[in-house]
């Protein structure tokens, strides 16, 4: 069915359909531009109401590049048992394609606009695709990629072979989505899981009571230096009422000297993020579990310099 509506200077046509809506502007005023509607059961902007359109591959791709390596870590347990070479070597065709996917994406945004970004997700929930989320995950990814092929030697005598991957594979599945989070409670849950995933893996010899009391010392460190980025989210959200990081900012640029209480919200907000930065990135004098993370597998070393150590580094820029 079609409605049409008469306006002053303007004919609005209405297709309703299934979940979404149509509207077509026949004519407009050009002095205000497109007209929007006003009513919440049709879709209402400046401009006219589209539909949504289907995902295209570079959508998907934005989505899988942390989906890869948590396939890896789901499947590897389950279908190779018995055969801890095999679980390795699929461990590393996952990452190898997850770096390709990171390229890829690389490759398309200097080929295209630059210096734009890309939300993808529900609501305000999603992934955020700009050049420092691109330039991290080609990061992540390649380091990581180097570190299983590593460990395919390396840690081919330690108990716990295939675990040691499949931990691996969560750790950067995790980082991933931390370099690629959209809004803040992706970016607080990531952040989160990659302190308790580094308890796991520098854990992971559960034979020496010392790399377990090591690890858990690193954990609690962490688990203290996460709550000033909680704090700086809370705090964020009631100032200025965004959940994601694309209107955040641009609310924050509209309004940098908003207070609440008679306090500056932003120069608050950045101590608390430093605060967070430098617990993870183990700047003095938050810097004390460091050196006890030598005794974990040198692999996980090397790894914690693919979004771990560099968290802090990140979260300013």
């Amino acid at each position: 069915r079609i409605y049409q509506f008469s306006l002053p200077k303007a004919a609005l046509r209405i297709t309703p359909a299934v979940g979404l809506c149509r509207a077509v502007l026949l004519l407009r005023r050009p002095e205000q531009g497109f007209a929007g509607c006003r009513s919440p059961s049709i879709c209402c902007s400046r401009l006219p109401c589209e539909s949504p359109k289907p995902m295209n591959w570079i959508d998907v791709a934005v989505l899988a590049l942390p989906a890869l390596p948590l396939l890896s870590a789901a499947l590897i347990p389950l279908s190779t048992g018995g055969h801890p070479r095999r679980a390795a070597r699929w461990s590393i065709g996952f990452t190898t394609f997850t770096l390709l996917v990171a390229l890829a994406l690389l490759v398309q945004h200097l080929r295209g606009a630059q210096g734009q970004s890309l939300f993808v997700g529900v609501q305000s929930i999603g992934l955020l695709l700009d050049p420092l989320s691109l330039a991290m995950s080609v990061l992540v990814a390649g380091i990581s990629l180097i570190v299983h092929v590593y460990s395919l030697n390396y840690m081919a005598d330690e108990p716990g072979y295939v675990r040691f991957f499949s931990l691996l594979d969560l750790m950067t599945a995790t980082i991933l989505l931390m370099v690629s989070a959209g809004d803040l409670i992706t970016l607080l849950v990531a952040w989160f899981a990659v302190g308790q995933l580094l308890y796991f893996l520098l854990g992971h010899n559960t034979q020496r009571e010392v790399t377990g009391r090591y690890a858990f010392w690193t954990f609690i460190t962490y688990r203290l230096g996460d709550l000033p980025l909680v704090g700086a989210a809370l705090l964020l959200v009631k100032a200025y009422g965004a959940w994601d990081l694309p209107t955040l900012f641009a609310r924050v640029a509209a309004d940098p000297h908003l207070q609440l209480g008679g306090v500056a919200v932003v120069p608050v907000a950045a101590l608390l993020v430093a605060l967070a930065a430098f617990a993870r990135s183990a700047q003095f004098p938050l810097h004390i579990w460091l050196p006890y993370t030598m005794d974990g597998p040198t692999p996980v070393s090397a790894l914690m310099h693919a979004g771990i150590v560099n968290a802090g580094g990140f979260l300013f820029n």
